[in-house]
């Protein structure tokens, strides 16, 4: 009975072990306050935000100023890049070459509806979140119409919402939810660790507060929290293998290992 025993708890650790994350800095940049990266694409060029304008490079940019600043930037389809100004309930989809495609100005489509967050849901629509009535809803941004069948209620102030096409994770001061893609809660789990961000690394979620950063597993429900040296987390976001973290005044480049 002591050796099942002790091999169950041997084989438990080697189990947490092995999907264990692990983090090796790579660099740290000082970062300079006239820009920010905020995304590296597969070919390796560089997005940033500068004077309210999105860049790519040194050789495209997008700018709108009668929009106001930029809330948003959703990469996860860089050939239909998505740029959200929540101060005029507008949405600027751009693609590769940061050329605007279409733009979706909810005012004009129903005064009912007060946009404050969207994410990518599939190749023609968006997934936003209704102040007016806490609800995420389904946009059709081609034919310019919601899906009615598609309501859901969410529970706490939101603080970020993000879609991998296959689910949209919506994290909340109370909760983190899984949403799948007709809008049913899949798990909804309280957000205990008081994450401030979230972003993707392969189909799992890393989730950060001030000073902490959490991953989640998918099609699991346990947050396992990974050794991090000491940081002010301002933001975060993975591309491929590597983690960026703003801290104070630095930009930090991690190489993701697991193992």
């Amino acid at each position: 009975m002591r050796a099942q025993l002790l091999f169950l708890i041997v084989f438990f650790n080697f189990f947490l072990a092995h999907n264990q994350i692990i983090l090796n800095k790579i660099d740290s940049i000082k970062t300079n306050d006239s820009y920010q990266l905020i995304s590296v694409d597969s070919l390796g060029e560089l997005y940033f935000l500068e004077d309210n304008n999105l860049r790519k490079g040194e050789d495209y940019f997008f700018s709108d100023s009668s929009l106001g600043p930029i809330s948003k930037v959703d990469f996860y389809n860089n050939f239909k890049l998505k740029v959200w100004y929540q101060d005029f309930n507008t949405l600027v989809i751009l693609d590769n070459y940061l050329n605007e495609i279409t733009r979706i100005q909810f005012n004009k489509t129903s005064s009912v509806f007060e946009i404050s967050d969207i994410s990518s849901a599939n190749e023609n629509d968006i997934w936003v979140y209704d102040e007016t009535d806490m609800r995420i809803k389904k946009f059709d941004f081609f034919n310019q119409f919601f899906t009615e069948n598609i309501q859901t209620q969410i529970d706490g102030n939101l603080i970020d919402m993000k879609s991998n096409y296959n689910y949209l994770w919506v994290l909340t001061e109370k909760y983190l939810y899984k949403i799948n893609y007709n809008g049913l809660i899949i798990f909804k789990k309280e957000n205990k660790i008081e994450s401030k961000k979230m972003g993707f690394y392969k189909n799992d979620i890393l989730l950060s507060n001030e000073s902490e950063l959490y991953h989640l597993e998918n099609n699991k429900e346990l947050f396992t929290k990974i050794k991090l040296e000491k940081l002010f987390i301002k933001d975060f976001f993975v591309i491929n293998e590597t983690l960026y973290i703003y801290d104070k005044d630095h930009l930090n480049k991690y190489l993701i290992l697991s193992n």
